[in-house]
């Protein structure tokens, strides 16, 4: 009960100190189109995704950044047949990346993140005379993640809402090949 007490009164000063400047507080949610990269290209076509973000402004220059994105990209495994049945492959990620950014100015920013990915191979399993399906899936597998790259930021609504565009090259380790992949990012944040 102390610690909520303490936490709701440092919340309120540090929210009343920031009422009349811009808040160093940004949540929002991207669109990302994904292209795999290296030995993935060879088990993976290309797909979409989704992030939600937050990040933390230290200065005007430097902010802190975290992330967790949900990506399916159709798999390059040929489709099979078996009995009436056709399988289908996709693979999908999970990541949780947390970083720092650097604006060179309001517009064009740099960005690093590392964390963890996990990656799972899922199936669809199409029953042709019942026209029914069914989902078989591994279990995800983690893997380290590094990510780095570039964007454009657009103020929709003065210290209210941004607009962002970027470019960004994941770099995920895995045990027989690396899970590599760019990513186009378009993002809505809101100031809280």
């Amino acid at each position: 009960m102390k610690i909520k007490f303490i936490l709701t009164i440092i919340i309120a000063s540090f929210s009343l100190s920031h009422i009349n400047a811009q808040s160093p507080f940004r949540a929002g949610a991207s669109f990302n189109v994904v292209f795999p990269s290296g030995d993935y290209t060879k088990i993976a076509y290309s797909g979409i995704g989704g992030s939600v973000v937050a990040d933390y402004s230290l200065s005007p220059q430097w902010q802190l950044i975290l992330s967790s994105s949900y990506s399916s990209l159709k798999s390059k495994i040929p489709q099979i047949g078996i009995d009436s049945k056709a399988i289908d492959f996709s693979i999908n990620s999970i990541d949780f990346l947390f970083g720092g950014r650097y604006n060179f100015n309001y517009s064009f920013f740099v960005l690093a993140k590392s964390g963890i990915s996990y990656i799972k191979l899922h199936a669809n399993i199409y029953d042709s005379p019942s026209n029914s399906e069914d989902e078989v899936s591994s279990d995800y597998e983690s893997y380290f993640s590094a990510s780095f790259g570039g964007g454009y930021r657009f103020n929709l609504a003065k210290d209210k809402s941004d607009f962002e565009l970027a470019a960004i090259y994941n770099y995920t380790k895995g045990d027989i090949i690396n899970f590599n992949r760019y990513l186009l990012k378009a993002s809505l944040l809101l100031y809280l």
